[in-house]
C-alpha cells in the first residue's frame, strides 16, 4: 500500500485552498454588473414650439419596474418624474425610433406622428429635421441611443441659426444622471456593492 506522507497531503490541500482562495479573490475584484442604465437628452420643436411632454402617460411609474422589466419594451427606453428632456436606457440595442414608439409617436426620416398630429417633410414647404450631437444627421430613426446623446428633432420651415439656438437650450445633464441610482430602484449607475461583488465571486 502506498504511503503518502502527512506533510505532503498538507501541503497539497493547503496549495488547492489557495488556489480556490485566490480565484474567488480574482473574481471578486473584477466583477462588473451587467445591468445598462445610461442616459441621453433631448428636445423636439414643431413649428419653433417645443414639445413640453405634459401628460403623465408619456412618463414611466417609478413603481412599475421588476423582475422581468426587459421583457417590456417601454422599460427599455422611457422617461421618469415629468422630466421632460432626458431618455432614461436600460438596453444596450435601444434606439430613437424604440423610444418615441414608447411615447406613443411615429418616427421616421420624413415623418413625426404625434399626439397632436401628423408633420411630414415636404409639407407646406416644412421640413423635420435631425441634429445629434452637434451634427445634422439624415435619419435618427434606427440610431441606438448612446449615453450623453444629445438630440434635437425640428419641424418647420427653420434657419440654421434657429436650429443652432434650439440645440443649444437642450440641458445636458446625461451625465449627472448617469451618476444617480435608477428612480424606479431595478437597476442603477451605482457601483456593484460587496454582497453583489461577493455572490459573483461565489458563483451564487
Amino acid at each position: 500500500m502506498l504511503h503518502i506522507p502527512k506533510k505532503l497531503v498538507l501541503v497539497a490541500l493547503i496549495s488547492f485552498l489557495a488556489g480556490i482562495l485566490w480565484f474567488v479573490m480574482v473574481r471578486f475584484v473584477m466583477y462588473k454588473s451587467n445591468d445598462v442604465h445610461y442616459h441621453a437628452n433631448f428636445a423636439v420643436y414643431i413649428d419653433g414650439q417645443r414639445e413640453a411632454f405634459d401628460n403623465f402617460t408619456f412618463y414611466e411609474e417609478v413603481a412599475s419596474c421588476g423582475a422581468d422589466e426587459l421583457n417590456n419594451p417601454k422599460a427599455r427606453g422611457h422617461m421618469h418624474d415629468s422630466i421632460n428632456h432626458v431618455v432614461h436606457v436600460h438596453d444596450n440595442a435601444v434606439t430613437w425610433g424604440h423610444f418615441f414608439a414608447n411615447l406613443g409617436y411615429t418616427l421616421g426620416n420624413d415623418i413625426l406622428k404625434t399626439d397632436k398630429g401628423r408633420f411630414v417633410s415636404g409639407e407646406d414647404a416644412k421640413e423635420l429635421k435631425f441634429i445629434l450631437n452637434d451634427t445634422e444627421v439624415s435619419s435618427i430613426a434606427n440610431q441606438t441611443i448612446r449615453s450623453e446623446d444629445v438630440l434635437l428633432i425640428d419641424y418647420g420651415i427653420s434657419t440654421g441659426e434657429e436650429l443652432k439656438q434650439r440645440y443649444d437650450t437642450i440641458t445636458r445633464d446625461a451625465a449627472e444622471y448617469n451618476r444617480r441610482a435608477d428612480p424606479s430602484a431595478c437597476t442603477g449607475s451605482q457601483a456593484p456593492t460587496f454582497a453583489d461583488r461577493f455572490e459573483h465571486a461565489l458563483g451564487l
